[in-house]
């Protein structure tokens, strides 16, 4: 007898034990459903704060710059290098975008901040220190650089306003590649963007590169560039107005060694860049780079053809 109960006693128990963990898996249950709830109400609030700060963080382009330069290659590394390097600016953020460049034309010079599109195809995450081609390797902060190689893309220039027509800017001392999205312009003040204080920069900055370059042209070069504005070709100058013109840009391109640091390792190399709508190429013996031929050659045609 004394056996059945104890196992009537053990069986209580064991109802009372399934009783208290039944409570205290419902407690759970209730817990876990109120938490559900309150994570679906916080949920809109925050998916509407995060896209009204993704909003803010939107730019759509006021426009898209057409310019002599058509890849990067050859492309000044800064803008002024080049006087005679043109492009056009067509205003598209308005229906009647021509209102919003009203009273422009009383300024000389504008900032153009601009997106480094050809850049936003790479594989490789920026990084923050990156190698100046005036420093021949040596690597410095990026912040501390214009690199194009930058967390946001964002390039900003100082370029001339030659004239206004409607809603199209026309611009010279570029160094846009064509095709250039425009995110903003302002006009450059010089009580405002020319500090009071006395301004400083590393060395490097003014420091002559590496090697002082002297250009060259080729007879059959020069004979190429009269070539040009005298002959019919299938692809007009666009932006360059005359030999003399053509002449001095492609010097002035040149002088301010438009190669890669890697490029200028490899010595003795020749190379080429198109320019409006013919392409340039160059002989390197040491620091003398002699200009051989300029024609509009197949790649420039495609380049061309592309854009029409």
């Amino acid at each position: 007898m004394s056996n059945i109960h104890e196992v009537k006693d053990e069986i209580t128990r064991l109802k009372q034990e399934c009783n208290e963990l039944r409570d205290i898996f419902d407690l759970f249950c209730n817990d876990f459903n109120n938490s559900i709830i309150n994570i679906k109400n916080t949920l809109p609030n925050f998916t509407n704060k995060l896209n009204s700060n993704t909003e803010l963080l939107h730019i759509t382009p006021i426009g898209v710059f057409r310019s002599c330069f058509l890849t990067k290659n050859g492309t000044p590394r800064q803008p002024s290098i080049c006087k005679y390097a043109r492009g056009v600016l067509q205003i598209t953020a308005f229906l009647n975008s021509f209102y919003s460049v009203m009273g422009l034309e009383q300024y000389s010079h504008l900032w153009v901040l601009f997106v480094f599109h050809k850049d936003l195809t790479t594989k490789h995450m920026p990084r923050p220190k990156v190698a100046p081609p005036r420093l021949n390797g040596a690597k410095v902060g990026v912040y501390s650089t214009r690199s194009p190689h930058r967390p946001n893309r964002l390039g900003l220039s100082l370029v001339k306003l030659d004239k206004i027509d409607g809603d199209i800017l026309y611009l010279s001392g570029v160094d846009l590649v064509d095709g250039t999205p425009v995110v903003d312009i302002k006009p450059y003040i010089s009580n405002y963007d020319v500090p009071p204080e006395r301004s400083f920069h590393p060395d490097w900055i003014q420091s002559s590169p590496s090697q002082t370059l002297t250009v060259k042209f080729t007879d059959s070069a020069l004979n190429d560039i009269r070539r040009i504005f005298s002959e019919p070709f299938e692809y007009k100058m666009r932006f360059i107005m005359d030999e003399e013109e053509l002449r001095q840009c492609i010097t002035d391109i040149i002088e301010a060694d438009p190669r890669s640091v890697y490029r200028k390792r490899q010595g003795n190399v020749e190379f080429s860049f198109p320019i409006d709508s013919v392409d340039v190429f160059i002989r390197v013996n040491e620091s003398i780079l002699t200009v051989t031929a300029v024609k509009q050659s197949e790649y420039v045609k495609m380049l061309l053809a592309n854009k029409v």
